[in-house]
Order: structure tokens, then sequence, then C-alpha cells
């Protein structure tokens, strides 16, 4: 992209941003590189009360995200932004970052989750990634179990670049919300609605989650740790699942990092 087109995408973004009133979807912005002008171009443009995050590309170890912690720090006292406000989404798209993924999503408190960016990471590796690929589920797997190491949000699954596909985007979003993934990126407004029905709770997901809480709640003030709630056992792990499957802080999670 040209920087006539750069500078017009970023005004594009500030003003769309600034226009934006409470409530609705949290507002991400992917940027450039902080590594290089660019990044930090962007950031200049985009950090606003209306932020919510940024979205850093080729995140490759934990300094990055340090980094740009402290530029985000600086613009947000000079902005007039809550500090600390400005979550980050790391994008690993690079052995060097999959190497590392567990310190990357410790790099920072305002590390809220982990993305997987496939095509670049096929690239960096000389690899045919499809969605069936072993190499694909490899993948998820780290960084599933590096996000639920370092407590921040489950993970975020790479793009489907075929825009016909939409069966097979279903199908990759099933995939990895069995893995533990709490939502995939799109690249075309097409794609959002399968996305965002699949990773939505069903019904019977709801009903589940909340008898497993007011059972367990009831249970807890009798002094009791563990029941039976329709057949199943219930303990902690099974209270924990029920409160994430609702997106619901428990005392494993501070609020800055489960959103």
């Amino acid at each position: 992209m040209s920087r006539d087109r750069k500078v017009e995408g970023r005004s594009a973004a500030r003003e769309l941003l600034s226009g934006r009133e409470g409530g609705g979807p949290l507002a991400f912005v992917r940027i450039n590189s902080t590594a290089k002008g660019e990044g930090r171009a962007d950031l200049e443009a985009v950090v606003v009360p209306q932020l919510a995050g940024v979205m850093l590309p080729k995140v490759g170890s934990a300094a990055e995200v340090e980094v740009l912690d402290w530029t985000l720090t600086r613009l947000e006292r000079q902005r007039g932004v809550s500090e600390g406000q400005v979550a980050i989404l790391p994008l690993l798209e690079t052995a060097s970052g999959l190497e590392v993924a567990g310190e990357i999503a410790r790099s920072s408190p305002r590390v809220c989750a982990l993305a997987l960016g496939v095509a670049d990471l096929a690239a960096d590796l000389g690899a045919r990634i499809g969605p069936a690929s072993p190499l694909l589920a490899a993948a998820r797997v780290e960084l599933v179990v590096a996000c639920r190491s370092a407590g921040v949000g489950a993970p975020v699954d790479p793009v489907h670049l075929d825009l016909q596909d939409l069966a097979g985007l279903e199908a990759a979003a099933i995939a990895a919300r069995q893995l533990g993934f709490q939502g995939k990126a799109c690249i075309h407004p097409s794609q959002a609605e399968v996305v965002a029905r699949v990773f939505a709770p069903t019904e019977e997901e709801q009903e589940w989650a909340q008898s497993i809480l007011s059972a367990f709640d009831s249970a807890e003030r009798e002094g009791r740790s563990a029941l039976v709630v329709d057949g199943e056992f219930v303990d902690y792990a099974v209270v924990a699942r029920a409160r994430r499957l609702l997106r619901l802080p428990g005392p494993d999670q501070s609020a800055s990092r489960s959103q």
C-alpha cells in the first residue's frame, strides 16, 4: 500500500472511531509493526477514548509487546484515555512467535488474547497449511495452552481465505471452538454472521451453564464444593467452564485479562 493510502486509512480509522458511541462491539485496529515508523504513525492516529485495542502483527518476541505497552501508556496519558484501557492482541504468524507464545502472552497486562496468522506462518515454515493440516492443529493447541497458562482470554483463529466457501468457514470455526478458541478472524463482512453464530453459546449451552452456576452457588452457601447436577458431577473445573461459556469473570480471572 502506498504511503498516501496509509495516510488516508489512518484518517478514516480515526474518524470512524471518534464517531462511535458507547455500547456495541469493541473496536480493535490492526496496526503496522511498531519497529517501523508506520506502526508509530498508526498509533498516533487511532489512540482515542473509543479504541478498545490494537492487533500487532508478526509478533516474534515479548519485547515487541513491551515496547508497544510503553508507547500506548504515553499516548493514553496525552489523549486523556484511561491508562491501560487499550488492549493488545498479538498476532503470531512466524515460527519465532509460536516458539515463545507463552512469553508473549505474559509480556503485558494489556494482552487480552493471542491470535494466529496462518498465511504468513505457512510462508515462514515453507509449508502448505490447509483446514485439516496437522501443522495448523498443532499451532492451534499451542496457542490455547499458552493463553490459558498465562491467564489471558482464549485465542482467535486465523482467517478463512476463500470468501465463497462459507461451509468451509463454518467447519473451520466449529473445529476452532472445539479446541478452545473464542473466535475467528474475518476478512469480509459476509463471513461475520457464520463466525458469530458458531461461537455464540446455544440456548442449551446457556441453560446448562446457568443451572450449573445456580446449583453450585447454593451448594457453596451450604459449605459444599462438589455436587451432582442432572447426573453430572460438578466441581470447580466444571464451574469455570460454565463461567467461560457465559463470559463471566471467575476467581482466576482479572477484569483486565478476561475481556
